[in-house]
C-alpha cells in the first residue's frame, strides 16, 4: 500500500510539473506574439516627439534649393492642444510667417519618399512626413514642389531670449 501511495504521489508531481511547463510556455508565447509589431520604424514619430520648442535650421524651396537659417531666426512651438506657434524675427518673414495656426497629426498611407506609411503633421493644406534623425526633426512635404523644413529642438527660455532681440 505504501508503494501505491508513493507511485501516486510521484504521478501527481509529474502531472503538476507538465501542466506548469505547458502553461508557462503558453504565456511566454502569448507575450512574445503580442509584443511584436509589423510597423515599427525609427522614423515613425508619435505626438510626444513633436511637442515642444524647435528652431528652423534649414528649408528647401521645393525645387532643389536649400536655405540655412541662423539659430533662433524662426522658432516653432508645437503644443499638446494642437496649436503651432511661429515666431519669425526676419524682416521678410520667410519661410514661415509669425502667427499661430492649428495643426494635427495624420497618417500618410504611402509616402512619396519611401512608398511606406509614415506619420505626418498637417497645417493648412499640406501634409508633411515626420522624420527624426540625428536630433533633428524633418518636415518633408508629401508633394514634390513644396517646401520642406529641418528643425532642431531647443528650450522655451532659449527661444524667448532669441525672440527678444
Amino acid at each position: 500500500m505504501n508503494v501505491n501511495i508513493i507511485l501516486l504521489n510521484q504521478t501527481v508531481k509529474n502531472m503538476k510539473s507538465k501542466v506548469f511547463l505547458w502553461v508557462s510556455l503558453l504565456l511566454l508565447s502569448l507575450t512574445c506574439l503580442s509584443s511584436c509589431s509589423e510597423d515599427e520604424d525609427d522614423n515613425y514619430a508619435d505626438q510626444s516627439g513633436i511637442i515642444g520648442t524647435w528652431y528652423l535650421i534649414g528649408a528647401s524651396d521645393g525645387w532643389g534649393g536649400y536655405n540655412q537659417y541662423n539659430e533662433g531666426e524662426v522658432i516653432i512651438i508645437f503644443s499638446q492642444n494642437g496649436e503651432m506657434s511661429v515666431i519669425n524675427t526676419r524682416d521678410d518673414q520667410q519661410p514661415i510667417a509669425t502667427g499661430t495656426r492649428p495643426y494635427y497629426l495624420t497618417d500618410v498611407e504611402k509616402s512619396i519618399y519611401t512608398n511606406e506609411p509614415r506619420q505626418g503633421v498637417n497645417w493648412g493644406s499640406l501634409t508633411y512626413s515626420l522624420t527624426f534623425e540625428n536630433g533633428k526633426l524633418g518636415l518633408n512635404p508629401e508633394a514634390f514642389d513644396a517646401p520642406g523644413y529641418t528643425l532642431k529642438r531647443t528650450t522655451k527660455s532659449e527661444a524667448l531670449k532669441w525672440s527678444m532681440h
